[in-house]
């Protein structure tokens, strides 16, 4: 007994063009020259938010200070009130600057340049 079993799998694909635009032909130098020069994009680390915190943190321990000590000579007493303001205020603005330079770098260039390489991958390319 010969039983031959076919088994056939098929899915219909559409393909949907682009829609016509305006585009820009660049070269290769080009776009080589355009991914090293994202590359060499050297981001800081925002070391903002540690100093913010470290002063917060020693505002807190001067406040904490001032409530918990009987001060006897009140000299001492508004020297450590002036230390409490200084490192809260200079606290609460190193937040604020993290906070503004963090929404600055939201887009990394390793991001930007994953973009480039997936584009690059669209087209058959004989590199030397």
């Amino acid at each position: 007994m010969n039983v031959k079993n076919n088994f056939n799998v098929s899915q219909e694909f559409e393909i949907i063009p682009h829609q016509k635009g305006k585009a820009y032909p660049i070269g290769v130098k080009e776009w080589d020259y355009l991914k090293t020069k994202i590359k060499s994009v050297n981001i800081d680390i925002n070391t903002f938010h540690t100093v913010g915190y470290l002063l917060l943190g020693a505002s807190g321990s001067c406040l904490i200070t001032i409530i918990a000590t009987n001060f006897t000579d009140e000299k001492s007493k508004y020297l450590c009130w002036a230390f409490f303001g200084v490192t809260l205020i200079c606290g609460l603005l190193s937040i604020f600057f993290a906070k503004d330079k963090h929404k600055q770098e939201s887009t990394k260039p390793n991001e930007i340049i994953t973009q480039m390489e997936l584009i690059e991958s669209r087209f058959e390319s004989k590199k030397p």
